[in-house]
């Protein structure tokens, strides 16, 4: 099953989702607001993370590369865990809605160029 996580610097992450559930009503999609208060950006993954698992594919999306909530995720990264920096609203909506089956490379690197 695929997956989103929208992860951002205060609430960016916040105002995508709720756009994202507003048109698409797109099932599993999970938002970090990082640093918004004392929570831990880890703990807020780990808790994202419970939900995930290890057949899923899965998108992170985050606000910019190089950044302190992207540099979280690098790790992570793997042949169904996909960790895309620089999104916005085009981006995320064509993955959630995309066909269930796996996108290849070549179909994230399209939807990306086209975003």
């Amino acid at each position: 099953m695929r997956k989103i996580v929208i992860a951002s610097h205060h609430r960016m992450a916040y105002g995508l989702s709720q756009t994202l559930e507003f048109l698409t009503k797109a099932p599993e999609v999970y938002e970090i607001s990082a640093y918004v208060d004392d929570t831990d950006i880890r703990t807020q993954i780990d808790e994202v993370f419970r939900h995930i698992g290890e057949d899923d594919e899965v998108f992170i999306f985050t606000d910019m590369i190089g950044g302190s909530v992207a540099q979280q995720f690098y790790g992570m990264k793997n042949d169904h865990v996909h960790l895309i920096c620089g999104m916005n609203l085009p981006l995320v909506l064509t993955v959630a809605l995309s066909p269930p089956e796996q996108l290849s490379a070549e179909d994230i690197c399209r939807i990306i160029r086209e975003a």
